[in-house]
């Protein structure tokens, strides 16, 4: 009896999760995982053209790098503006026009020969990045309202991928489909964002149909999120460091690398650091859900980013890029679990406002910081400096994560503006 009841007791388990695996939002969670495909991808294609743009359109070295750093710079001072089109038009309308916007600005940057549309084109699709960045977290409680955590692995993870793709996949394999044409290459690039803002408009139209025939919900009360809100800062102190180690040590690498003399492990280091994302997205789609809203898993990859770039600045050789890799790997997960966190703490149109302002104080900190090393660099005469700020900057954002709000909380001060 003892046995046949254990048996029983199994098979009912197996159908208990099998039940709970047919539950899941399958449509939902392969749509987020292709709009986070182009949240980044339209920025990392721009690099591996670089060359050939620069010899078309006869740009100097500062210009071709402000090509992936403007749409960064207009998304960061674009995100309240976000945040208001977004709540005026809904999210999923603004979102649909968003992608069609980056989609759209992207595929301008192929359509010419001149410079000045061309940083047009970008200042435009970085608005409607800013625009997808609010909105996703802020869709999540309707699309996957059951499964929070794992909807924003999802999205996040589909971010990583099309960073990694932007930059490994452009030369290779579509630079090459176009015929070596760096404008067919943006165009082509293109093509797979308009099928899914197809995809958006029939979600969005048979919301609309669902809305009309249903009755109306309960009204979730709105909380505008201001610069002047503490948890905005305590959020976008520790994202700014996730997000300004991952770029300071992408753009000094080399610098730091060849002042050691070891210029010969230039490639691997940049592979096995830009891999680590990757690595850290899976690991969060298989243990992330159960990490999310944890103070001890954000804390333990926050200081495994730090201590990592630290163990690469202090040793050499190989256990120089373990120190690195481990770096890239916790920043990663640190950076993924504070974005999965506003559609967790709020609801309704708040977790826009909560994404947007941690993710203003986030990027406009992340760009400060690395210039700063970068300028003692060259005045020392000492490239090690060039990582140094950013790395202090990073360990001291372990005070804001260890008072980071990990809950729904009262609201926060009514006097605060939008």
């Amino acid at each position: 009896m003892a046995l046949f009841a254990r048996a029983q007791s199994y098979v009912s388990s197996i159908v208990s999760s099998t039940k709970t695996d047919s539950a899941l939002p399958w449509g939902a969670l392969a749509l987020l995982w292709l709009v986070g495909l182009y949240m980044r991808l339209p920025i990392l294609i721009m690099p591996p053209l670089a060359g050939e743009i620069a010899e078309s359109l006869s740009l100097g070295s500062a210009a071709i790098g402000a090509l992936t750093t403007v749409p960064y710079v207009v998304l960061a001072l674009s995100m309240m503006l976000a945040v208001r089109f977004a709540r005026r038009v809904g999210m999923l309308r603004a979102l649909t026009l968003a992608l069609a916007i980056v989609a759209l600005g992207s595929a301008a940057r192929g359509l010419t020969l001149s410079a000045p549309v061309l940083f047009t084109a970008s200042v435009v699709m970085g608005l409607g990045l800013a625009v997808m960045q609010v909105t996703v977290p802020a869709l999540l409680r309707d699309w996957t309202p059951s499964h929070l955590g794992l909807g924003s692995a999802i999205y996040l993870n589909g971010m990583t991928v099309g960073e990694l793709i932007g930059a490994g996949g452009t030369r290779p394999i579509v630079l090459a489909l176009a015929g070596d044409s760096w404008q067919l290459a943006l165009l082509l690039w293109s093509l797979p964002a308009l099928v899914i803002v197809a995809l958006l408009a029939v979600r969005l139209r048979k919301s609309s149909r669902h809305r009309k025939g249903a009755a109306v919900p309960e009204a979730v009360p709105s909380r505008s999120l201001s610069l002047r809100s503490a948890r905005v800062w305590l959020m976008g102190v520790p994202l700014a460091a996730s997000i300004g180690l991952f770029m300071a040590t992408n753009a000094y690498l080399s610098t730091v690398l060849a002042a050691r003399g070891e210029s010969d492990l230039l490639t691997l280091a940049l592979l096995f650091y830009n891999a680590s994302p990757l690595a850290a997205s899976l690991v969060m789609l298989w243990r992330g859900r159960r990490w999310i809203t944890r103070r001890r898993p954000l804390g333990i990859f926050a200081a495994l980013g730090v201590l990592g770039l630290l163990g690469f600045l202090g040793m050499e050789g190989w256990p120089a890029l373990v120190a690195l890799v481990i770096s890239g790997f916790g920043i990663t997960l640190e950076l993924t679990l504070i974005m999965a966190l506003p559609p967790c703490l709020e609801r309704g149109e708040a977790v826009a406002s909560l994404t947007a302002g941690m993710s203003f104080v986030g990027y406009s900190m992340a760009f400060v910081m690395p210039m700063l090393g970068g300028w003692l660099a060259e005045v020392y005469s000492n490239q090690s400096l060039a990582l140094w700020p950013m790395l202090l900057f990073a360990s001291l954002s372990l005070f804001a994560v260890y008072r980071m709000p990990l809950s729904a909380s009262k609201e926060d001060d009514p006097s605060a503006i939008s």
